[in-house]
């Protein structure tokens, strides 16, 4: 129960899909559950929930990836004191585009930015939960910020104007 709503966000943010995630959430805590006499506490609880959820959201990606588009619609809540309905819709775009940039990144790359930016991970944990080095981590997210800067340069070059 601790972490349900985690896992399970992290799993919709990856997949992009509802009932896969629910699926994917549901598998992490059987093997979670099968695999706890094995866990050695090397890392946190946490960061080994959220390991075999993004190995399980990767196999996932990579056996349906011929079968439904990565991105779907993303919700974008209404704020309460928008007055101006065209700047809802405004923002709610930018989101959608937004979110489209990130799931057309490279699994890697779009895993790295999910953990650090939307799920708000240490790079540490990163790390970590990825079991990848620090500095592979660093390089992900420098890669993946500069191939969402290209993506949404138009979308910079409104907010110029």
């Amino acid at each position: 129960e601790r972490y349900y709503q985690r896992i399970d966000r992290l799993a919709q943010q990856v997949v992009r899909h509802p009932m896969a995630a629910e699926d994917i959430t549901q598998e992490c805590f059987l093997r979670a559950y099968r695999s706890l006499p094995r866990f050695r506490g090397e890392a946190s609880f946490y960061s080994w929930l959220y390991r075999i959820t993004i190995n399980l959201c990767l196999n996932d990606l990579r056996r349906q990836a011929h079968q439904r588009s990565t991105t779907q619609d993303v919700e974008v809540p209404v704020l309460p004191c928008a007055d101006d309905p065209s700047l809802v819709l405004e923002t709610q775009e930018r989101v959608r585009l937004i979110r489209q940039a990130i799931d057309r990144l490279p699994d890697h790359y779009r895993v790295a930015i999910i953990l650090r930016d939307l799920e708000g991970l240490s790079y540490h944990d990163i790390a970590e939960i990825l079991s990848i080095p620090l500095g592979t981590v660093k390089s992900r997210l420098n890669f993946a910020k500069r191939l969402l800067h290209k993506a949404l340069r138009p979308l910079l070059d409104d907010d110029r104007r």
